[in-house]
């Protein structure tokens, strides 16, 4: 069996199916690079979501290996001897495997050494393990196919054909329609970086897998109508899984990855915190969160411990949600977000002081962000903030920086006491979700 196989691998075109794979693969992640940068979850949705391609791709790898006794005319060659159709196609079937596996894994081990000294949970690994089971069904499949039926356009038809599933799946279905499961491609992409692929569609995944793999033996092995009918009803089953199993829409898509989610602590004092899969973050992170600690320690009662913000809820979290978790006594909460052209988060500090550290005290978006950016610059000693924003960059602060220059310089022409006690009145007034803030900087509010 082991020189068949190696015979296989060297003359058949698994070697080039093989290629194809890992550089369509390799192009799709290198895309969406700035997206997965620095998250090994995110590159496994990146990874599992070019399955939209690529196993078309090995359906018609799989119709060309197929095709290839009949077109070299070896077919009647072979059928005079006396070994059984399955023996005849196992060692093709067998390279041709190995060739799409390998070549999946390949993309995942090379987007795991990049994210080297991240967080590497095992979960992030499992959709493509799956997904190499996937191909190799969809592979075994084509070969099926490209023997029972050897026209030319065999292979061009079977990816063609998927694929145009696939689009008119996606473009159909809308709300909680499951046809849209049809298509591999996720539509839906993570909304925080510690979600990972739910175990309801990495089923529906493996349930089409282990159909198309049944598939391409049956029809690969019997020549009889019950074998054929066999493999047809593996199909079925497959497809019938992949739609049925999963459930639509991106709270049925994602999941929390627990080993993601927890929170990792810097060394020292004051605490210090962000979740797994930020803690390559960490040393940047701290040393920021305490220059911001330290800042609003010159306020009463003021935080001793900063940890970064995460929702505990699923799918697309609007941008007001964000703002609604209460910390615990004595926190101050963070968002993270990475710029990906510097691999950091360039506003932990800002982000953390404003308003006095309320900005993320569970009283939802639509603050005064003006006079809490005043308070911010006040504490941390600047003329001004410039907060970062995923969408937008820098460019919402920037066109609130003439106010807030302003009204930091006017706080500053006070005396320090009176300065400490309109900033601390602040703070009070936004964790007691005032909104209209300015006012207690100004002295027009009531004592």
């Amino acid at each position: 069996m082991i020189r068949p196989l190696r015979t296989e691998l060297r003359r058949s075109n698994a070697p080039a199916v093989a290629v194809l794979l890992v550089v369509v693969g390799g192009l799709s992640a290198a895309s969406m690079y700035t997206f997965w940068q620095g998250q090994w979850l995110r590159f496994g949705y990146v990874h599992t979501t070019g399955m939209f391609i690529l196993m078309p791709l090995a359906l018609a790898g799989g119709a060309v290996l197929g095709r290839r006794d009949r077109r070299t005319r070896a077919e009647d060659l072979l059928l005079s001897t006396g070994r059984p159709r399955w023996q005849r196609a196992l060692p093709a079937m067998g390279a041709l495997g190995i060739a799409v596996a390998a070549a999946h894994l390949l993309v995942l081990a090379a987007g795991a050494a990049l994210l080297a000294g991240t967080y590497l949970g095992l979960r992030g690994a499992v959709a493509a393990l799956v997904d190499a089971l996937v191909l190799v069904g969809a592979a075994w499949t084509g070969m099926a196919a490209g023997r029972r039926w050897s026209a030319p356009l065999v292979p061009p038809v079977l990816a063609a054909a998927v694929l145009v599933v696939q689009v008119g799946a996606a473009e159909i279905a809308h709300g909680d329609d499951r046809l849209g499961n049809l298509s591999l491609m996720i539509s839906w992409p993570p909304d925080t970086v510690w979600e990972t692929t739910s175990t309801r569609l990495l089923l529906s995944h493996l349930a089409l897998g282990a159909g198309l793999l049944l598939t391409g033996v049956l029809l690969a092995a019997g020549a009889s109508g019950l074998w054929r009918a066999g493999a047809f009803a593996g199909l079925a089953a497959g497809v019938a899984g992949l739609v049925l199993v999963a459930s639509p829409g991106p709270a049925g898509i994602w999941q929390l990855d627990a080993g993601a989610y927890r929170y990792v602590c810097a060394d020292g004092t004051p605490q210090v915190c962000v979740t797994a899969v930020h803690a390559h973050l960490l040393p940047g992170v701290s040393a920021d969160a305490r220059r911001a600690l330290r800042a609003l320690a010159k306020l009463p009662g003021a935080p001793t411990r900063a940890v970064e913000l995460r929702l505990d809820t699923i799918g697309e979290n609007d941008s007001d949600q964000w703002f609604r978790p209460k910390p615990r006594p004595g926190t101050v909460q963070f968002q993270l977000e990475v710029d990906p052209g510097t691999g950091r988060d360039p506003d932990v500090a800002e982000s953390i002081v404003m308003g006095g550290g309320t900005r993320w005290s569970g009283c939802g978006h639509g603050s005064d962000d003006v006079a809490q950016a005043v308070a911010a610059a006040w504490l941390l000693d600047t003329d001004t903030v410039r907060l970062w924003d995923s969408w937008s960059g820098f460019d919402y602060a920037d066109k609130y920086q003439s106010e807030v220059r302003a009204g930091v310089q006017a706080l500053r022409a006070l005396p320090g006491a009176e300065q400490l006690r309109r900033v601390t009145a602040l703070r009070d007034a936004a964790a007691r979700c005032e909104q209209d803030l300015m006012p207690y900087l100004t002295g027009q509010a009531a004592p």
